[in-house]
């Protein structure tokens, strides 16, 4: 197959969130490396355009882009149901997530609420809309939850961010537990810094708070890490194909930090 460097993931329907952008479409394209078809659902048209030509690139008639907010709950619910009649799903990656840094003392309540809702609430509703449709499938799956470093550490100006995370791995221990015995594995990959543009824009807005350019802070950043550099998003897809491949069948509730060390430098 076209773009296929192996068939780890060969037979396997995977369901993105956020997955015309960032982390869901570096996962995306793992995926589809791996010989499994791909549907990235995403709320950004333009992304969303984008994507299209270049997973289609990739794999040709393996991937398909949707449009969906996630927050959104009865167009997940009926986006799920049209997917299971179309042949099922046998992954889901509730990946779709915003970053708002703001003290906590200075953050507007609505702001809080959306990003929670975006965050956390959007990954519960993707999770248990196809898991309801999971089960009686018969034939397991997998769910693997995008948290962050900052799901299990907190840290200044993540109030909303950190919380949302730390929410999400309770979450994602609950459903492990509860659907463990229907052989759907539950995990979460908790990147640390990624070399993405979401990180370029904090830069650059660090930058005009310090008066610093944002080349500094950056290598600065970079230095706290003992492998020296910010993560890759190819090598954090890995763990996502790892988790979503037979190699973790007997991996359930974990949280995979992706970090270069950081936590521990």
């Amino acid at each position: 197959m076209s773009g296929e460097t192996s068939s780890l993931l060969a037979g396997k329907t995977a369901f993105i969130t956020g997955g015309a952008q960032g982390i869901g479409l570096a996962v995306a394209e793992a995926y589809l490396k791996h010989g499994a078809r791909v549907i990235a659902a995403d709320i950004d048209k333009r992304a969303l355009g984008e994507a299209k030509d270049r997973l289609a690139t990739l794999a040709g008639d393996r991937a398909r882009v949707i449009e969906l907010d996630v927050t959104d709950a009865e167009a997940t619910e009926a986006l799920a149901e049209r997917l299971f009649k179309d042949g099922g799903v046998d992954i889901v990656v509730p990946n779709a997530g915003i970053l708002v840094l703001k003290r906590a003392v200075d953050l507007e309540l609505a702001t809080w609420r959306r990003v929670l809702d975006i965050n956390l609430t959007g990954a519960f509703i993707t999770a248990t809309a196809f898991a309801r449709r999971m089960i009686p499938q018969g034939k397991g799956g997998r769910i693997i939850l995008t948290s962050s470093l900052f799901g299990l550490r907190g840290g200044v100006e993540n109030g909303a961010y950190s919380a949302s995370k730390f929410g999400m791995i309770g979450l994602m221990q609950c459903l492990a537990a509860e659907l463990a015995g229907d052989g759907i594995l539950v995990n979460c990959v908790c990147p640390g810094q990624m070399d993405t543009a979401m990180m370029d824009k904090l830069f650059d807005a660090r930058a005009i708070l310090q008066g610093k350019p944002a080349e500094e802070l950056k290598a600065a950043f970079k230095a706290k890490i003992p492998l020296g550099e910010l993560g890759k998003l190819d090598d954090l897809a890995g763990a996502y194909v790892y988790l979503a491949s037979d190699l973790a069948r007997y991996v359930v509730g974990q949280s995979l930090v992706i970090d270069g060390g950081w936590q521990v430098g």
